[in-house]
């Protein structure tokens, strides 16, 4: 999870207008082989309290609230800002999940994102991971 959260590519689609703002839609996808079988992938990728070992340069720690759909976290950052997000899917039996961002100190809108696990073989997984939101396009 680590590495897909380093190598995600940035795809900027079309400028809108929200608001008032210049704001473009931004959506990042990767797709990453992991070195373990689905399930276990999957309980690490699903378990929102390790997100501080998977990006320890930018997340301090994470306190979540319930499992499965009815779940949110509020993620700390090592800067001293907070991002709370919220699961709105969560199918278990077949390991994706889909969440969106409800508060945070970046300049972004309507940030949601899927992540999905499936296996690669036997002994590999493949994470899938795909996420857009609304960003000024003064940012890039």
């Amino acid at each position: 999870m680590k590495i897909i959260l380093k190598y995600l590519i940035i795809i900027i689609l079309s400028p809108i207008v929200l608001s008032g703002q210049n704001m473009k839609i931004v959506s990042v996808e990767s797709n990453k082989i992991i070195d373990l079988n689905a399930e276990v992938s999957w309980n690490i990728v699903k378990d929102w309290s390790n997100l501080h070992n998977l990006v320890p340069e930018v997340v301090a720690s994470t306190t979540v609230y319930q499992t499965g759909k009815r779940s949110t976290w509020e993620i700390y950052l090592k800067n001293g800002g907070k991002i709370i997000e919220k699961m709105v899917y969560f199918n278990a039996s077949e390991r994706i999940m889909s969440y969106i961002m409800t508060e945070t100190p970046m300049p972004i809108k309507e940030y949601s994102a899927t992540i999905k696990v499936e296996p690669y073989g036997i002994t590999k997984s493949m994470v899938s991971f795909h996420t857009s939101c609304l960003t000024s396009d003064k940012i890039f």
